[in-house]
């Protein structure tokens, strides 16, 4: 008799590893059927022992043994696949169960039987490169060619044409990785024309029966092909991959939303180092620790890195809304707040006798995300980086208090201007809201949308929204960032209405994010981009318009090296929501338990959460303690942290890589 240790492909599992018994030998990474809480589920096998060598621990175990339902006669993920999941999962602190099944399209699990079949009409497509490999946890030092690409849409799509063509001479398959369906619809037009047989989109939002309808295409084609997709189809085994590609790289949607925030660009890495096939990175503007790396890992370049903007510095307008002179601003009736400027209600106007669309970016409604000076009216910024400071509550609660969100300096409310040393402070904030209600004044008899995510619960809502604003000349749409993932004409009239207000987003990356942002509303945009602002000197602002990102972004990267933060440093948050005894007693937990990485324990500037206290606590580590092999040659991720922070009760969240710190 055989004991088996299995990881449950099922991430509702309490137990990261359960222990059944079979009389047949299984090989580890085999796939067998198990019931777990009397639901048959599938389950990955890491290890299998003969009884005799376990029998005096089989006696100590407090339950009964379970049988393997079934040992399927072979599994349909590469190995290599399966060993990348449980690498992601050490790397993000995760239970193997969550890490392996999160990698997995769930069609995939729930269907595994009905796609197994398709091995049997061609069993070359299953069958993995090294006939007896097991599947373990070592790294295998294997050299994968890592480029970067950094260049215009438009000329991205030309090398991909090319290197697609190259591969399928050679007999070989390319897997494009991109983040949304959107994304998948645009690339896949862009790039099938003359291979449409053998160019696949796979997605979450296909019907299953079609999902599995593709996956019997790709699997059985003779013929290299072409899939287009998000991450965890990277699942599918196909053992004649030539290259993987990360596009639209610098996308937070890489970055898994809820727990244990896996970052599907490293895992698209990891396994294209096993597989050892080429892999790239790609975008108009790579994120700046990748543009790093290119220094620190050693990646090359396809191209020289173009850092250029691409567009006309004509097309960039930059207006303060509230302009006045000096003895005017003593005048308080003329000193009354302005949404948009005069030159701003001119261009809609322009647009809308043109029978030309607009779209008018704006945040979320909630914070004063911007302060001015009353007396002088000028934005009140911060002395050490000169991004505008963003009132918070404090901590406890009790009073106000401004933060700059980009290097995290705190000033007590009685701060002076800077300017003029007035103390007539006026916080502002500029959200979707306000927005709408000031353009509905204006143009009432014009055809206004909404979109964000207040507005909209799903992608059909969204779409909805956008076509009949794209179908309706002469209209307005008011929107977040999210209204990037669905326009697709672009419009003649972009708006900021409040840039100042960007700053307001609690990111230390927040420059980077700006620059992302204006560089994704230039691409929505045909004639002319408004930017209002009134800090114009912000160099951010500044970068964009000269058309060159190239010094802009030496300097954040060297910012960031002397504050100790990411690429040069490793961020690992864990947070913790409790009452305040509760809390009490996690800070003491975290500092003693982590004293040897000397962690900084800090509340969130949101102090409470539905009545609970928000506690954090950072550890900053050298990147070649908690990195992996695949990543970074000589690197590892440090045992002893990890083993710490796995010891933590669920109520401690553990984030490696954060997006921010509050």
């Amino acid at each position: 008799m055989k004991i088996v240790t299995v990881i449950p492909l099922d991430k509702g599992s309490f137990r990261t590893e359960l222990t059944y018994f079979t009389a047949k030998d299984v090989k580890n990474g085999s796939i067998v059927s198990i019931f777990l809480r009397n639901k048959k589920i599938l389950g990955l096998v890491i290890s299998c022992q003969d009884v005799t060598n376990t029998k005096s621990g089989i006696k100590n175990m407090p339950f009964q043994l379970k049988k393997i339902v079934e040992i399927k006669e072979h599994s349909i993920f590469r190995n290599e696949f399966l060993e990348s999941a449980l690498e992601l999962s050490s790397y993000f602190v995760s239970p193997k169960n969550i890490g392996v099944a999160s990698f997995i399209p769930a069609i995939f699990r729930e269907k595994y039987d009905e796609i197994v079949k398709f091995s049997e009409k061609n069993k070359n497509t299953f069958s993995e490169k090294k006939d007896k490999k097991e599947l373990t946890n070592a790294s295998e030092n294997i050299k994968t060619e890592k480029l970067l690409l950094q260049a215009q849409l438009e000329d991205r799509i030309s090398f991909y044409k090319t290197l697609i063509r190259g591969y399928f001479a050679l007999k070989k398959s390319v897997f494009i990785v991109l983040p949304t369906e959107y994304d998948i619809e645009i690339f896949q037009q862009a790039l099938s024309k003359g291979i449409e047989n053998f160019t696949f989109s796979m997605h979450g939002g296909l019907k299953p029966k079609k999902i599995i309808e593709k996956y019997e295409q790709i699997v059985n084609s003779a013929h290299g092909v072409l899939i287009l997709g998000t991450a965890q189809y990277l699942s599918i085994p196909r053992t004649d991959l030539g290259a993987i590609i990360v596009e639209h790289e610098n996308s937070d949607v890489y970055k898994m939303f809820p727990r244990p925030h896996f970052d599907l660009r490293i895992f698209a890495e990891v396994y294209a180092s096993k597989i050892n096939v080429k892999f790239i990175l790609a975008d108009t503007l790579l994120r700046y620790e990748t543009i790093a790396r290119k220094e620190i890992d050693g990646l090359s370049e396809v191209y020289p890195l173009s850092f250029r903007t691409n567009f006309d510095e004509a097309m960039i307008n930059i207006v303060n809304p509230n302009p006045h002179k000096e003895e005017e601003a003593q005048n308080s009736s003329k000193n009354s707040f302005k949404i948009f400027s005069e030159k701003s209600i001119e261009e809609i106007q322009h647009s809308l006798k043109n029978k030309k669309n607009i779209f008018i970016f704006s945040l979320r409604k909630g914070l004063a995300t911007h302060t001015i000076c009353k007396d002088c009216n000028e934005t009140i910024n911060c002395e050490k980086c000169l991004a505008p400071v963003v009132l918070y509550l404090s901590r406890d609660n009790k009073k106000r208090m401004f933060v700059c969100n980009k290097c995290n300096t705190e000033k007590e409310p009685e701060i002076k201007c800077a300017n003029c040393g007035g103390w007539n402070l006026m916080p502002l904030g500029i959200g979707t809201d306000t927005v709408l209600a000031e353009i509905k004044n204006k143009f009432p008899k014009i055809k206004i949308f909404k979109l964000n995510r207040e507005s909209v619960k799903t992608d059909k809502e969204a779409e909805k929204i956008t076509k009949e604003f794209e179908k309706n000349s002469g209209s307005i749409l008011v929107g977040t960032e999210m209204a990037f993932f669905y326009l697709k004409a672009k419009v003649d009239l972009s708006i900021v209405a409040s840039f100042d207000s960007l700053w307001s987003i609690p990111n230390f990356k927040m420059s980077e994010k700006i620059i992302q942002l204006l560089l994704s509303i230039l691409s929505k945009t045909e004639k002319k981009l408004i930017i209002q602002t009134k800090n114009k000197n912000d160099p951010a602002l500044l970068a964009v318009k000269s058309e060159n990102l190239l010094h802009f972004i030496r300097e954040e990267l060297e910012d960031r090296k002397n504050l100790n933060y990411p690429p040069f440093k490793r961020f690992i948050k864990i947070t913790f929501l409790g009452d305040k005894t509760e809390s009490i007693k996690a800070r003491q937990t975290l500092k003693e338990l982590l004293k040897e990485y000397n962690p900084e324990i800090f509340s969130g500037f949101v102090p409470k959460n539905k009545n609970q206290y928000v506690t954090n606590a950072l550890i900053k580590i050298e990147t070649k303690k908690w990195s992996l092999p695949e990543l970074s040659v000589g690197s590892s991720v440090d045992q002893n942290l990890k083993n710490l922070l796995s010891s933590l009760p669920p109520s401690f969240e553990v984030s490696v890589d954060p997006e921010n710190l509050l």
